[in-house]
């Protein structure tokens, strides 16, 4: 098949089955979370089958026994009776690599799932797919190349030799985002049929497995189409309860819920202003869902985040935080990534020239952390050093 590529997760897979009796493999749907399984398994079943999941419930232990290693069980949070089996299970036999679970709901978010698999299990999160990850490329070390750079010949070399993406590149994978089930298909009204299916399962049916709700599929889908308007912004409660008419308790709620179906991810703030954000896990979700064209610094920001993280959130030893930095002085760094081996700010924006408050607001960030690199993403074609610590590097290059 055209979409298929070896996902970087692959490797923390394998290497959680060598250590771990359980392994869960989660993720958004249509992330690629049955390819990952289906390469690693001996045994595969899928309990989005209704069959399967009678046979399960029906004896979830005679289910999961004789089954010998590598056991795949897909969509497995759709019986909640597997998990105390497979607590019971594990529990007399310790192999390692015994089973292989995925779940497009975060299974920490039900109790009796959490309660059952509490230091029993090695969770792997697939994210969508990045530029990098759909061309073949390694895992890329852009982050830390950066941080190690000083001076013009060594910021021009890096790129010299980095395969860099175009515009065009980049605006189409705002358009089209990483979900492997979507976003390879060409033909635009092939994607918005599945973008309308994916929405309606998981509103209709995925939600309602952590969050009993009586709101109805539209006001669930405004409060999703409100966070993707404003990602990457402090979210802003009580003007997410006029938009929406909905109530700040369940809003809150809802919050959680999409977390839970990896719809959204909450990113935290540093300095004066520390009201949470959110960012969508998948940027065509959240094109589709606004209609939106590539117009605004908004959209380098949340293209940047969907494709830098991987250098985090696949190297766990990493140990990486992603925050922003913003104070009551409008200073703001929508992008902060901090680990042992990197610590680079980001900024964006859509013009060839700097403004003044771009350049204020690095070199107020940097004044504050001078062990950091600060990037302006920014839309000329040549990458610069202004000096041994803040760097404007065009947007596209960054993919």
């Amino acid at each position: 098949m055209p979409h298929i590529r070896t996902r970087y997760a692959e490797v923390l897979v394998e290497k959680a089955l060598s250590h771990s009796p359980i392994v869960g493999v989660l993720g958004q749907r249509q992330v690629g979370k049955t390819t990952v399984l289906e390469k690693k398994c001996n045994d595969y079943r899928t309990l989005d089958k209704e069959t399967t999941l009678r046979e399960l419930e029906a004896d979830p232990e005679l289910f999961i026994s004789n089954r010998g290693v590598r056991f795949a069980i897909d969509e497995a949070q759709l019986s909640p009776r597997l998990f105390p089996a497979l607590k019971e299970w594990v529990r007399t036999s310790k192999k390692t690599g015994q089973f292989l679970l995925s779940g497009s709901v975060r299974f920490t978010s039900r109790k009796a799932i959490r309660e059952s698999l509490t230091g029993r299990i090695v969770a792997i999160e697939v994210l969508p797919f990045t530029h990098a990850e759909a061309s073949n490329r390694p895992l890329p070390t852009l982050l830390q190349a950066i941080t190690q750079t000083r001076k013009q010949e060594t910021l021009s070399a890096l790129f010299a030799k980095k395969s860099v993406a175009t515009t065009a590149e980049f605006e189409s994978y705002l358009l089209t985002g990483g979900l492997p089930g979507i976003c390879f298909f060409r033909s635009q009204s092939v994607r918005a049929l599945r973008w309308e299916t994916q929405i309606d399962t998981l509103l209709n049916r995925d939600l309602r497995l952590i969050q009993n709700t009586s709101l109805p599929y539209q006001a669930l889908r405004d409060l999703l189409t409100f966070v993707a308007k404003n990602q990457g912004a402090p979210f802003e409660i009580g003007t997410a309860v006029k938009t929406t008419q909905i109530s700040a308790i369940t809003i809150k709620k809802l919050l959680f819920a999409y977390e839970s179906l990896f719809l959204i991810r909450i990113i935290n703030s540093t300095g004066d202003l520390t009201k949470p954000t959110y960012f969508f896990e998948d940027q065509g979700f959240a094109t589709w869902l606004t209609r939106n064209t590539f117009s605004q610094p908004q959209d380098i920001i949340r293209c940047l985040f969907a494709n830098l993280r991987q250098e985090f959130h696949y190297r766990p030893e990493q140990n990486g935080r992603i925050y922003q930095y913003r104070t009551k002085h409008d200073v703001e760094i929508p992008l902060v990534f901090d680990s042992k081996d990197v610590k680079v700010g980001i900024l964006a924006t859509l013009d060839k020239e700097l403004r003044p408050k771009t350049l204020a607001s690095a070199q107020a960030f940097l004044k504050q952390s001078p062990e950091f690199k600060c990037v302006i993403a920014y839309a000329g074609e040549t990458a610069i050093a202004r000096s041994e610590s803040l760097f404007l590097i065009p947007y596209f290059w960054l993919l």
